[in-house]
C-alpha cells in the first residue's frame, strides 16, 4: 500500500498519473482558520478504509480492510472523498462525504480530505502529526502497514471573525430543487430544515444574496422539457402565495417568503435581497406563456381564485400592477426595502425593447426601486448599462469592461462564471486551484466580489450523478454542494477551495489598506499575464498561457501579503 500527503488543492481521478504525486512536507496554517490536505491511499486493488476504531465489514469478504488513525496536539477531522463523472468518462473526487468506512476500487486513489481547525487561541509553532495504517482479515489482528508524519506550521497571523465581509459573494440558491431532492413536502417543516442547512453553508463562505423566487419558473427549468440526456426537473416555485378574493382583489401570503429571508438572516445573509421572476424571465422555445397577460414580459404569477375556486393565472394589468405593489410595499413595512434588487438573467440583444418596456412600467410603480443584471453580451450592457444599479458581469465581459464598470459603478459590481470560461472555472474538471483564483480576480478586476448562477441545481440522480445537459452545461457547473443518502447537505472540495480563495481576497485587501503601492506588484507577478483583455481567445476559450500556477504560488503570495501586515504591525 502506497501513502501520499498531497495539497488541498489535488484532484484525484481515475485518469491516475504514472509518476508520484509531489508529496507535502509541511502545512503552514493561521488562526481562526484551518489546515487542510489529502491522504491518498492506493494499491491497485479494491480496498475497504475504515477511520478510527470503527469495526466494518466490506460486502465482499475477502476484500482487505484498512484502518487509519490520526494522532495530533491539535483537533483533526477526516472525512472519505466521493466521485463523479465527468469529461470524457473521467471520474474525479469532490464530495466531502460523512461515513467513516468506504471501499474504493483499485482504479483509483482512496483519497481522504484532512482538516485542522485552528482556533484563534491556538499558540504560534510546529504542532506534528502522525498518520498511521493498519491492515486486517476480516477476524484477524491487524497488522501497521505504514506510518506518515507531517508538519502544521501555525504563523504569527490571525483572521478575524469578519473576515468574508469585504467578498460580496452572491451563488444563487435553488430553494424548490431542495426538497425535490430530498423528496419531502414543498414549504414543509422538513424542507425548511434544510433550508436553514443551505443557509448556514452558504454563511461560512460569507454568502452576502438571498435569493427570492417571486414569480414561477423565471428560468423556465433552465430547458430541462428539451433536454433529456440526463434526467432532471429544474423548475422554482414563487414563495408567495396568490389568491384573487371574492370581492376580486389580488392578496399575498408572505409567510413563506418571510420565513426564508428569516432564515438566512439568522444565518448572517443579509446585505441584498434578490428578487427574480418580475423583469427578464426566459422566454425559451416551446414553453407556454401566459399569452393574454397585458404587459411586456409574460411573467407567469400564479394564484387560487376564491370565487371559482380554481387556479389561474394573472393576465390582467391592473392586477399585476396590484401584485407587484403589494410586493414592494411588504418589503418596506419590513423596513428592508433599501436590499432589494430587482434581478435580472441575461437579457438577450432581441429583448432589449421589451426590457426596457417592463423596467419602466416597475419604476412607474416604485421609482425607487434597484436593479441588478447579469450580462453576458458586451451590446447588452452597452445598452442597458445606464438603466442598472447593479452590474454583474460574465467573466469575458468583465474583462474587457471592468475598467469602466468600475468607474460608472464604484462599489456596485461583481464578474461572474458559468458556463464558460472553459478556464478559470468551477467545473468538476476544473483544476482546484482555478476556484482558489476567483479571490485573487475579484480583487484585480476591482469588482466587490462574485457570482455564481448555481449552489444546488442538481439533475434527478444527484447523489450519484451530476451530469445534465453537458453539451452546453460542463459537468459541475450546475452545484457547489451536493445532497446526500443522510438527509444533509455535503460540501465539497470547490466549496473549501472556494472558502480558501476568499481568505486570500481579504489578505489582499488588508495588505492593500497598508501599502497598495507594494501589493500591486505581488498580484501582477501573481498574475504573470496582467491585461486581462489578453486573458481570453474568445468569448468562451481562455487564452492557455494565463493562470499556470501551482499549490507553492499561492503559499508565496500569502507569504508576501503577510510580510507587509506583519511589517505594519510590527511599526506601531
Amino acid at each position: 500500500m502506497k501513502a501520499y500527503i498531497v495539497p488541498e488543492s489535488y484532484k484525484a481521478s481515475t485518469q491516475l498519473i504514472t509518476e508520484h504525486p509531489k508529496e507535502l512536507e509541511y502545512i503552514q496554517a493561521y488562526r481562526n482558520s484551518a489546515a487542510a490536505c489529502q491522504i491518498l491511499l492506493h494499491d491497485g486493488l479494491k480496498n475497504h478504509f475504515i477511520f478510527g476504531r470503527e469495526f466494518s465489514i466490506p460486502d465482499e469478504i475477502e476484500i482487505p480492510m484498512y484502518r487509519l488513525e490520526v494522532k495530533s496536539d491539535l483537533p483533526v477531522k477526516l472525512q472519505f472523498e466521493d466521485y463523479y463523472i465527468g469529461n470524457e468518462n473521467i471520474e474525479f473526487a469532490d464530495k466531502l462525504i460523512d461515513q467513516t468506512a468506504k471501499t474504493y476500487s483499485g482504479d483509483r486513489f482512496a483519497p481522504i480530505y484532512m482538516e485542522v481547525p485552528i482556533n484563534p487561541e491556538t499558540k504560534i509553532g510546529t504542532y506534528p502529526i502522525e498518520i498511521t495504517l493498519y491492515r486486517s482479515e476480516l477476524t484477524g489482528k491487524d497488522e501497521k502497514v505504514l506510518t506518515k508524519s507531517l508538519n502544521i506550521n501555525v504563523g504569527d497571523y490571525c483572521f478575524p471573525k469578519d473576515m468574508t465581509q469585504k467578498f460580496n459573494l452572491d451563488i444563487w440558491q435553488q430553494p424548490s430543487n431542495i426538497a425535490r431532492t430530498f423528496q419531502v413536502p414543498l414549504w414543509s417543516e422538513e424542507h425548511f430544515r434544510l433550508l436553514d442547512e443551505l443557509a448556514k453553508s452558504l454563511a461560512a463562505l460569507g454568502q452576502k444574496a438571498i435569493t427570492i423566487i417571486a414569480g414561477e419558473i423565471p428560468w423556465k427549468g433552465w430547458f430541462n422539457y428539451i433536454v433529456k440526456d440526463y434526467p432532471a426537473n429544474l423548475y422554482e416555485y414563487s414563495m408567495i402565495k396568490v389568491k384573487k378574493n371574492k370581492s376580486g382583489q389580488i392578496e399575498c401570503d408572505f409567510s413563506i417568503l418571510d420565513r426564508y429571508i428569516d432564515i438566512m438572516f439568522k444565518a448572517g445573509i443579509c446585505k441584498e435581497i434578490n428578487i427574480f421572476g418580475l423583469l427578464g424571465v426566459w422566454h425559451p422555445p416551446f414553453f407556454p406563456l401566459v399569452k393574454d397577460l397585458d404587459h411586456p414580459e409574460k411573467l407567469v404569477i400564479r394564484y387560487y381564485d376564491e370565487v371559482s375556486e380554481t387556479i389561474d393565472f394573472v393576465q390582467d394589468r391592473l392586477d399585476l400592477q396590484h401584485f407587484l405593489k403589494t410586493i414592494f410595499a411588504h418589503f418596506k413595512a419590513l423596513g428592508i426595502w433599501d436590499k432589494v434588487r430587482i434581478i435580472s438573467d441575461e437579457p438577450k440583444v432581441h429583448e432589449i425593447p421589451i426590457f426596457k418596456q417592463a423596467l419602466a412600467i416597475l419604476k412607474s410603480i416604485d421609482p425607487t426601486l434597484k436593479v441588478k443584471v447579469a450580462f453576458d453580451k458586451e451590446e447588452v450592457l452597452k445598452k442597458l448599462i445606464e438603466d442598472v444599479d447593479y452590474p454583474v458581469t460574465s467573466y469575458y465581459c468583465t474583462c474587457n469592461n471592468y475598467r469602466e464598470l468600475q468607474q460608472s459603478h464604484p462599489g456596485k459590481t461583481q464578474y461572474y462564471i458559468c458556463n464558460y470560461p472553459d478556464k478559470p472555472n468551477t467545473f468538476l474538471h476544473s483544476p482546484l486551484l482555478e476556484t482558489r483564483l476567483q479571490g485573487v480576480l475579484a480583487h484585480y478586476f476591482k469588482t466587490d466580489g462574485l457570482l455564481r448562477w448555481a449552489y444546488n441545481c442538481w439533475p434527478e440522480n444527484a447523489i450519484q450523478d451530476i451530469r445534465y445537459n453537458t453539451s452546453s452545461l460542463p459537468i459541475g457547473d450546475l452545484c457547489m454542494v451536493y445532497p446526500s443518502h443522510s438527509g444533509h447537505i455535503l460540501l465539497s472540495l470547490r466549496y473549501k477551495e472556494l472558502q480558501r480563495g476568499i481568505e486570500d481576497f481579504h489578505l489582499i485587501k488588508e495588505a492593500e489598506q497598508i501599502n497598495p503601492e507594494a501589493v500591486l506588484p505581488i498580484i501582477e507577478n501573481f498574475l504573470e499575464v496582467k491585461n486581462p483583455e489578453e486573458w481570453m481567445l474568445n468569448s468562451h476559450l481562455s487564452n492557455p498561457n494565463v493562470f499556470r500556477h501551482n499549490y507553492s504560488s499561492y503559499d508565496k503570495l500569502r507569504e508576501e501579503l503577510l510580510n507587509i501586515i506583519n511589517l505594519s504591525r510590527n511599526d506601531r
